[in-house]
């Protein structure tokens, strides 16, 4: 059974030695991992990732910790215990905050949702009719943010992501950003007419 989405580190991956090489590899990192569920809480599982691959992520970020997300797609889950466990088929970094734009006096910046989001999918079960879903790169999100805004279409309807997913809302993050910035690019212009017009003589 597989699933992919966000999920984050309750701990600093580490190095483990495996009982049994695979693929000719001795050793694998062991994720530690939790995924948010607005009914359920938290979801723990532990993940093995093994591989070039894997080794070549952790060379390209040894300052990973607890908290970061991961956009992962795990494979081989089962139930252990009181946990999900798996093994990583593909894995790359989140961005470590969701996007935001400063205001001089704060009082209007966008909020900052959680580090840690779900992707809207239902709870990991042993059920494999629940166990996929659909993932989608922050930059195709950023950009249908950005084209909607530009193009004066309403969030609501533009919007191509289910309502509660975490796409939605980072949708509804990048459109409200593009908002203000074109607000920003208007106030600036408008700034540079007025400051002309005054220097023209009369």
């Amino acid at each position: 059974m597989k699933t992919s989405g966000m999920f984050f580190l309750r701990r600093p991956p580490f190095r483990v030695q495996l009982a049994s090489p695979r693929d000719g590899h001795d050793h694998g990192w062991q994720l530690l991992l939790g995924e948010r569920h607005s009914q359920r809480g938290i979801q723990m599982l532990s993940a093995m990732w093994i591989g070039s691959a894997a080794e070549a992520f952790m060379q390209a970020h040894p300052e990973l910790r607890a908290g970061d997300c991961l956009n992962l797609q795990l494979d081989r889950l089962h139930a252990n215990r009181d946990e999900i466990v798996g093994f990583v088929e593909r894995g790359e970094l989140a961005p470590p905050r969701w996007p935001a734009l400063a205001h001089d006096d704060g009082a209007d910046a966008l909020p900052q949702p959680p580090r840690a989001v779900s992707c809207g999918a239902p709870p990991l079960s042993p059920s494999p009719s629940s166990m996929t879903h659909s993932i989608v790169a922050l930059s195709t999100v950023k950009l249908h943010a950005q084209s909607a805004a530009r193009a004066r279409r309403p969030a609501e309807d533009a919007c191509p992501y289910p309502f509660e997913s975490a796409a939605a809302g980072s949708f509804k993050a990048y459109y409200e950003a593009e908002l203000q910035l074109m607000r920003d690019e208007l106030a600036q212009r408008q700034a540079q007419d007025a400051s002309q017009a005054e220097g023209q003589p009369s």
